[in-house]
């Protein structure tokens, strides 16, 4: 009988502690599942108010190891892309302005020629991330609740976006409670250092509106470099293997100040990178150069000068480029 009860009490036990170990993982499924919902309908109010409101922010940009260079950022928001008006001024060295206008983006360089591109946004604003409906990237990444903060006077919430493979950076965003307009955005590498950084130190929502649109409608806007949608100059060749999410969003042709040079885009929404591909052979060997988020790797593929630009760590950009090919070789690079 003793023993009967041993048994009995044994497994008691450990039938409760089953169920408790099962409670505690449920509830902790549901707390993450609950903080992701959060995080996503924070983010995506962000995306919204980046695009519809109206805003002047005074911001600073810095990549590790490089230095700090700030700038004026006036955006006239509206419910229609189309619509938006937006001027961004560098505060340091040459008076360089950028003017979104008509759907078109406007370069004023004063040590080079002046040229407009089509572009709904500055993209020298804000990074790629800030654009998208954060609710389609939840099978390619995690979002996490950081809680509350201050930073440039102002109460935020940080959130980290943490991608599910080692192919790619974070971010962690900093959004402003009031406005909830991204007051700080930093981008991490794999060993969660902050590789490049956007920090708002003045936020104004009270500018005048009238003077700023009056300025960007009197201006005489640059010609529109001529693209033009891919011929057969990248037929040859294409990449055997890219990062989960990634897909091809644009091919065209630049006539670049008298130079052809084919590009191939690729984003998964946060990230993006180009394959760049110019005729003008210069032999070279393999080279890298490593700008804060940014990678360059330059290459000779198929008697054509490769360039790989992008947002990505650099043994991404290194595996992409090992596996462009060509369409008739099964053989990687």
């Amino acid at each position: 009988m003793k023993f009967q009860r041993y048994l009995i009490q044994f497994f008691t036990k450990q039938s409760r502690r089953c169920i408790s170990t099962l409670f505690f993982a449920f509830f902790s499924l549901f707390v993450y599942a609950n903080d992701t919902d959060e995080a996503l309908m924070l983010l995506n109010k962000m995306n919204n108010a980046v695009l519809n409101q109206s805003y002047r922010i005074n911001f600073l940009l810095q990549d590790k190891n490089q230095y700090v260079v700030t700038f004026e950022y006036t955006h006239l928001g509206a419910s229609k892309k189309e619509d938006i008006n937006a001027y961004l001024l560098y505060l340091e060295g040459p008076a360089k302005e950028i003017i979104l206008h008509n759907g078109v983006t406007s370069y004023f360089q004063p040590d080079s020629p002046s040229f407009s591109i089509n572009s709904p946004r500055i993209i020298e604003a804000f990074p790629d991330v800030i654009y998208n409906n954060f609710t389609n990237l939840t099978e390619i990444y995690d979002f996490i609740l950081l809680g509350k903060t201050r930073t440039a006077n102002r109460s935020v919430q940080l959130v980290k976006i943490i991608a599910k493979d080692k192919d790619r950076y974070s971010y962690i965003i900093w959004v402003d409670e009031e406005t909830y307009l991204p007051i700080r955005i930093d981008l991490l590498d794999q060993n969660n250092e902050i590789i490049s950084q956007v920090k708002v130190v003045q936020l104004d929502m009270n500018f005048d509106k009238q003077k700023i649109a009056n300025y960007i409608n009197s201006r005489t806007y640059p010609i529109l470099l001529s693209v033009d949608e891919q011929d057969n100059a990248l037929d040859e060749w294409r990449l055997a293997w890219l990062p989960k999410g990634f897909e091809e969003i644009a091919a065209y042709n630049v006539n670049f100040y008298n130079s052809e040079i084919a590009t191939k885009l690729f984003s998964d929404g946060v990230f993006s990178f180009t394959v760049n591909v110019s005729p003008e052979v210069t032999k070279q060997s393999n080279q890298f150069i490593q700008q804060g988020g940014r990678t360059i790797f330059s290459t000779n593929i198929a008697n054509k000068n490769i360039i790989i630009i992008g947002n990505l760590p650099r043994t991404t950009i290194e595996r992409i480029a090992q596996n462009i090919v060509e369409k008739s070789s099964q053989t990687s690079r």
